[in-house]
């Protein structure tokens, strides 16, 4: 009863369980809203505590890419995969920006861009070493890993194209080449722009730059030139925030757990200095960019802040989601939702299933900066929050049933 509950609140259409007895594969594909079109999310790899745990990530993930794909614009509906609990996957769960461990307390649900882009990198490569295996055993978790993904090709063939998947956390290109042996309704194969190691990451970045422009401009600052910009995160998309930053004249105020990416960026972006990562979000700064951890804006935090504006590319920015989000409306700081400004990544995968390449697929990230004005615009005229401006939007979307 528990589980129908949860379906009905979220508004979820479909929970399918896949298992596959050969090859040991568990895993659930969730289906939030394909008024817009079929279902597009990625397909996450994970290790969950529970298959509860598992089932409620995929609920929440679905339907964050519902709203995701409806405010940005796209034919598309609201889905995600998750597969659990697979013996040979080591289960080392990322830090701020994926390398390492870390005790905090969010699921993977939670978990930042810069975040799934490190934890997919790190069980690429150790995919990779797979690939050459020093005994059999090695060599049998492989084979096992090769079919676990093509059963679930074969789950998603029988939903003939009601959810198209691809890469998200603990997933590689070579897991999507084994789905589409199976299905045509997979992307982020060899080959693809999506399946390039910084492709994904630089549009993601080159959206949340586009949305600090917007933000900025927003309150009369039509430049980047001299404004101090904190960036907490410099994973793939953190670093390449912050090159975009730099280009524009930006002062940089960047941490990092990682101390060697605090240096790189320290190196190649002259004039930036380093805080400390567990309180880079109480600096002195016009804009603070969170692009690690979700849920940093806590309460607490917010109380905190000496910002202006907050833009940046992580995931579930809000810890409490409606008295975070009236606590910063109420102190005048203009929150960017991250759902409209992280939304290059999606936004490339959806355009490259449709043929763009990649000049167009920037122009179609540019136009993150008119949705945002969009959500400005409306919180403004409703003396709303942002956050609440975003999710308005994108239901208004739904109900309609068409995106132009």
């Amino acid at each position: 009863m528990q589980l129908w509950q949860e379906m009905e609140r979220e508004g979820m259409e479909e929970l399918i369980f896949c298992h596959d007895a050969d090859s040991g594969l568990r895993a659930v594909i969730a289906i939030h809203n394909t008024v817009l079109g079929p279902a597009l999310g990625g397909c996450r790899y994970w290790t969950y505590a529970s298959e509860e745990e598992a089932v409620r990530d995929a609920v929440k993930l679905a339907k964050g890419m519902t709203y995701k794909n409806a405010i940005s614009g796209l034919p598309y509906g609201g889905g995600k995969v998750v597969i659990w609990n697979v013996p040979f996957v080591k289960n080392t769960k990322p830090d701020e920006d994926g390398c390492g461990s870390h005790s905090g307390e969010q699921v993977a649900g939670d978990l930042g861009v810069d975040q799934q882009k490190g934890a997919a990198a790190e069980q690429k490569v150790a995919a990779d070493e797979m690939t050459h295996p020093q005994d059999k055993s090695l060599d049998t978790d492989v084979s096992k890993r090769a079919q676990s993904f093509r059963a679930l090709g074969r789950c998603l063939e029988r939903l003939n194209g009601r959810y198209v998947t691809g890469l998200d956390l603990g997933t590689t290109a070579t897991d999507m080449d084994q789905i589409r042996l199976e299905t045509a309704h997979v992307t982020d194969t060899t080959g693809s722009l999506g399946a390039q190691d910084d492709f994904t990451a630089e549009m993601t970045a080159y959206g949340v730059h586009i949305g600090i422009v917007t933000s900025l401009r927003q309150q009369g600052i039509a430049s980047l030139q001299g404004i101090p910009v904190a960036v907490q995160g410099l994973g793939k998309v953190g670093h390449a925030l912050c090159r975009y930053l730099h280009a524009a004249g930006a002062r940089l105020i960047v941490a990092d757990v990682v101390p060697e990416r605090v240096q790189r960026a320290l190196v190649q972006f002259s004039g930036t200095i380093s805080a400390d990562p567990a309180h880079i979000h109480a600096a002195d700064c016009k804009v603070f960019a969170p692009c690690a951890l979700g849920g940093v804006l806590t309460p607490a935090t917010v109380e905190e802040l000496r910002c202006s504006i907050v833009a940046g590319a992580a995931n579930n920015q809000l810890s409490e989601r409606q008295l975070v989000a009236g606590r910063m409306q109420e102190r005048g700081i203009l929150y960017a939702p991250d759902y409209v400004l992280n939304a290059g990544g999606i936004i490339s995968t959806a355009y490259e299933l449709e043929g763009a390449g990649p000049d167009l697929i920037r122009q179609k990230v540019a136009g993150i900066a008119g949705t945002l004005s969009k959500v400005y615009a409306e919180a403004t005229q409703s003396a709303i929050s942002t956050a609440d401006a975003a999710d308005r939007l994108a239901e208004s979307i739904l109900r309609s049933g068409h995106t132009k």
